[in-house]
């Protein structure tokens, strides 16, 4: 598949958008599913978001960074819980280009790739002849139910469970399983994002062969392109604002339009008409948008440093300050608009 240009990334977003709005009029289903429906997540996965990080070799966009963050803000807009399955999916596929190629393209060849889980150290694994043997629980696991493979870091111990390292020095690798070897854990009782399915999901004593892990975070990509080079960890970061940032302007845009209407209880004015709600709407906007515009600001300087070679730690220290301070704000502005209403 050829890079994105900008009429795919244009059309592509047009689709999601479709597929957010569908969402949305489905908001009471997806609640009481607790998961997205079969229609909704397949059309996700044929709209090709997931396939943005993916590698050139295996048939992926190899976009860059800045295209998954616009493709996930978009559907978070319009409903979180799609929004935020499409950012752990979509950012997964990042480590497409850390893989044995023969691995790569057995997880990420298929058109209809989709890796999820947790990476946190929630699991064990003991080296055996020809790779590991793990066991463990992990928690959070978003859209689960729909992926092909998932993934859990694990900590390396010896047979006497003491904690070691695999002979490349690799203590915490990053495992990926077959989806029909994983064990799903229904434990998504919450009051937000239910429509995630981010229950636990565990595996018992299952032998992972040689090659279906790397080391986490991972800092030696196979392929060499500035996807791979951008800071992996930042990247991550920057998905978690960018499905903030959506569900925020969702947020600011409801308060907008409710505020002409609404006279509040004992009140003789419209939210709109009160001084004070307009200054604290204007505040909440600007911050959003100055949030948002750090963020774009350092993920373009990350890409632009990548494309060179070698990303600085200044460029992703700031990336990840950025991304810190935009999904600060974004919860912030939800927060006031939600009290204003």
């Amino acid at each position: 598949m050829a890079q994105m240009v900008a009429e795919q990334k244009t059309e592509l977003l047009e689709r999601l958008k479709q597929i957010g709005q569908q969402a949305d009029r489905r908001a009471e289903e997806i609640e009481a599913q607790r998961r997205l429906p079969d229609d909704i997540a397949q059309a996700v996965i044929e709209s090709g978001v997931l396939r943005l990080w993916i590698a050139k070799a295996y048939g992926g966009f190899e976009a860059p960074v800045a295209d998954l963050l616009d493709a996930v803000e978009t559907l978070a807009y319009h409903d979180g819980a799609t929004g935020w399955v499409a950012m752990v999916t979509g950012t997964a596929s990042l480590t497409s280009g850390f893989l044995p190629p023969a691995v790569g393209q057995e997880i990420f060849g298929h058109p209809r790739a989709m890796v999820g889980g947790l990476a946190a150290p929630m699991g064990r694994a003991v080296a055996v002849e020809g790779g590991l043997r793990v066991t463990g629980k992990w928690l959070w696991g978003s859209g689960t139910p729909f992926c092909s493979h998932i993934v859990g870091v694990v900590q390396v111990v010896d047979d006497d469970g003491k904690p070691t390292a695999l002979p490349n020095g690799v203590r915490l690798p990053l495992v990926y399983f077959p989806k029909a070897s994983v064990k799903l854990i229904d434990t998504w009782h919450v009051a937000g994002l239910k429509g995630t399915a981010s229950g636990e999901y565990a595996v018992q004593d299952l032998f992972v062969p040689d090659g279906f892990w790397i080391g986490f975070p991972p800092s030696s990509p196979v392929i060499d392109a500035p996807l791979y080079r951008f800071p992996f960890a930042g990247a991550l970061a920057a998905g978690v604002a960018s499905a903030a940032r959506g569900m925020a302007r969702r947020a600011l845009d409801e308060i907008l339009e409710l505020s002409p209407n609404k006279v509040p209880q004992w009140a003789t004015k419209k939210l709109a008409e009160r001084p004070v709600v307009q200054t604290q709407v204007a505040r909440a906007e600007a911050t959003y948008f100055a949030a948002r515009a750090f963020l774009r600001e350092a993920v373009a300087n990350g890409w632009a440093e990548a494309e060179q070679g070698t990303v600085s730690v200044a460029a992703s220290r700031r990336l990840r300050m950025a991304a810190t301070y935009a999904t600060e704000q974004a919860d912030a502005a939800v927060e006031e608009a939600y009290r204003l209403g």
